[in-house]
């Protein structure tokens, strides 16, 4: 996974981000996010596949490249789900400056065309595993998964 560098504008810091929502089969994938690199106190958590997207590269591919990256998988992406912004305070900074980062996060829903499952390797997640839905409320996972599978469900209520 590529680090994004946030930019830094009027004493905080910006990061975009681009996430897809794969479901198989009634099962979702899933990434462990894991930064016990960086503080041994974090307790890793599923998140959606997906992360910062870099200078100058579009949010779709930024999507594309991220999941691929992360799960070993090829995507194509489907449809814009959602696009959801957040602040992190300083002193929940992993990374970076010591300054608040406003988040922007772009979440895609998308299809499988080729790879195959494997983790990533030197990045911050540190697995990757499929997941029947009915399962996720079970898991240790950021609150990311849970809008995304309301996302889903609402789409598939309307079709």
């Amino acid at each position: 996974m590529t680090t994004s560098v946030p930019v830094s504008s009027r004493g905080f810091d910006t990061r975009l981000a681009a996430y897809a929502l794969i479901v198989r089969d009634g099962s979702i994938l899933l990434a462990l996010w894991d930064m016990r690199g960086r503080d041994a106190s974090f307790v890793p958590r599923w998140t959606l596949p997906g992360g910062g997207v870099e200078l100058g590269e579009e949010i779709e591919n930024g999507a594309v490249r991220e999941v691929e990256e992360e799960t070993g998988y090829q995507i194509q992406i489907d449809a814009l789900l959602s696009v959801d912004s957040g602040t992190i305070p300083a002193h929940q900074r992993y990374s970076g400056t010591h300054q608040p980062m406003q988040t922007v996060a772009v979440l895609y829903s998308a299809t499988i065309t080729g790879g195959e499952l494997r983790d990533e390797t030197g990045g911050t997640t540190s697995a990757a595993a499929w997941f029947p839905l009915a399962d996720v409320p079970s898991l240790n996972r950021v609150d990311r998964v849970d809008a995304a599978i309301a996302h889903h469900q609402r789409h598939q209520h309307l079709a």
